[in-house]
């Protein structure tokens, strides 16, 4: 089915993930996970020590500039809430936080903002979008004060702004004023990125950014992801689909039960090796 509309029945024998694929998006999408032409740099971007609180103890990790580090592990292991403690929405009881060198007392998502750090949170609906308004208010609103002269929303810059993220992420909308509930869970899960970018922030912590979206969407995500590092930004990428990150990451951080038990690199990647270490077996270290 796609579209409400029938298009084909197969028997399982005779077909591939590739060709399901194609008949559920109407095109042939190529390689799933788009292979990234660069490759990290040596400067670090974001340090996070001892970091402990919401039940995670001594988290600490390096992520470079240019790089996908995926964090793998069970549900409830601690990955977002670790997250949401680097972002300032959850309370710390102990840690630090440096960005490019710089130690950040990061206890307000505001203050996560202004110091270039950008949060795609695991739940658009509640978490990430205000559904009951339009494209043109959900994209600005975290630098609405960048836009504003005095009292006053400078109405043409963030329209400028709203267009040039609806074209650059493709988001499907008949105009920017449609409201956010009324799109399809791609779009809505693009306008939460976009949200994001027009802080400009060059740290991105991606929670589940794929969750609940078809396969097209999924890639356009992933492109989207290659294009960011391109250009130099970092992302922290949350994921239960283990395919997906050994798909996208440079290298996996393993989380069990509030711990980090290893750190995979890409060319060890191996499922069975990444499953061990979530569920707490050191020795696949």
């Amino acid at each position: 089915m796609r579209d409400g509309h029938y298009i084909k029945t197969v028997n399982t024998k005779d077909t591939s993930r590739r060709e399901l694929i194609k008949l559920m998006v109407g095109r042939d999408i190529g390689d799933e996970y788009p292979k990234r032409q660069t490759r990290p740099e040596e400067e670090v971007v974001l340090e996070v020590k001892d970091l402990c609180g919401q039940g995670d103890e001594n988290v600490s990790f390096k992520l470079h500039k240019g790089e996908v580090l995926g964090v793998a592990g069970l549900v409830g292991a601690g990955r977002t809430e670790m997250a949401k403690m680097i972002y300032g929405y959850l309370k710390k009881d102990k840690g630090e936080i440096f960005v490019k060198g710089e130690k950040k007392d990061i206890k307000l998502p505001s203050q996560a903002i202004a110091s270039g750090i950008g949060l795609i949170p695991e739940d658009r609906k509640r978490e990430g979008a205000f559904l009951e308004y339009g494209i043109d208010w959900n994209i600005p609103i975290m630098m609405i004060k960048k836009a504003s002269n005095g009292l006053f929303v400078d109405r043409k810059k963030t329209g400028e702004i709203v267009d040039k993220y609806i074209k650059e992420l493709s988001i499907a909308t008949p105009s920017a004023r449609q409201l956010v509930r009324n799109l399809s869970g791609g779009n809505q899960q693009k306008v939460v990125v976009a949200k994001t970018l027009a802080t400009q922030a060059d740290i991105l912590i991606m929670d589940e950014p794929t969750r609940g979206i078809d396969v097209g969407a999924k890639q356009e995500i992933y492109n989207l992801i290659n294009e960011l590092v391109a250009q130099g930004k970092s992302v922290l990428m949350i994921s239960s689909e283990m395919e997906e990150l050994m798909g996208m990451a440079d290298r996996i951080m393993v989380f069990y039960e509030g711990e980090v038990t290893g750190f995979v690199d890409r060319e060890h990647f191996e499922q069975n090796h990444i499953m061990a270490l979530a569920s707490g077996i050191r020795e696949a270290a």
